[in-house]
């Protein structure tokens, strides 16, 4: 199987649930969606052809457990080739999506992060089927009316993004959870981005 990958590289998660943990990440290149705020536009654009076994033998260079697969948009590529290479190889892997494209396959992490492009395509922009199976929802929030587009039927956590970790729209964060405190709802900035990960 081969895989369109605009980069690999290993470093810390900054966002979501899994924040702080080593990963090596494996971004895939394309993406159905194009969403102004998006801070890995050049992950739209054709990336470098490699298989499984190129990917894999790059990853090996470092001791990390986690492996993360994201994009752009990975689900636009088949994924399960590589979920199940990389779970034979004993890597813990984590998936995120903005959940328009469904695949059946089973990370050990899936991150759904609606976006309002989304809601073109889908009353609540993602595929009701990542319902049953996603592990968090992460809501990059650039405006007071996207906290609005929350999908209260979801009873996993909600993470709550800050566009740029800008400060007014996360004091609306703030307000929004101290609103709504019975919620499964967490701010989370970008951690990447204030401690410069690299």
């Amino acid at each position: 199987m081969i895989y369109n990958i605009s980069e690999i590289f290993y470093s810390l998660q900054g966002e979501g649930l899994l924040q702080g943990i080593p990963v090596v990440f494996i971004r895939l290149s394309g993406c159905n969606l194009r969403c102004s705020f998006c801070d890995t536009k050049y992950a739209w654009e054709k990336g470098k052809k490699e298989g499984i076994k190129e990917i894999i033998k790059k990853i090996e260079r470092y001791p990390s457990v986690w492996v993360c697969i994201t994009g752009g948009e990975p689900f636009l590529q088949k994924l399960s080739p590589l979920v199940d290479a990389l779970k034979k190889k004993r890597y813990r892997v984590s998936v995120e999506t903005n959940g328009t494209i469904w695949q059946d396959i089973r990370p050990d992490w899936i991150t759904v992060s609606p976006k309002r492009e989304g809601m073109m395509s889908f009353r609540h922009g993602y595929d009701e089927r990542f319902l049953k199976i996603a592990d968090e929802f992460k809501y990059v929030i650039t405006e007071k009316s996207d906290i609005e587009l929350i999908d209260h039927r979801v009873k996993v956590p909600v993470v709550l993004q800050p566009v740029d970790n800008n400060l007014k729209i996360a004091n609306w964060v703030v307000d929004a959870l101290k609103r709504h405190p019975y919620k499964n709802w967490y701010l989370r900035i970008q951690m990447q981005k204030v401690i410069n990960i690299k």
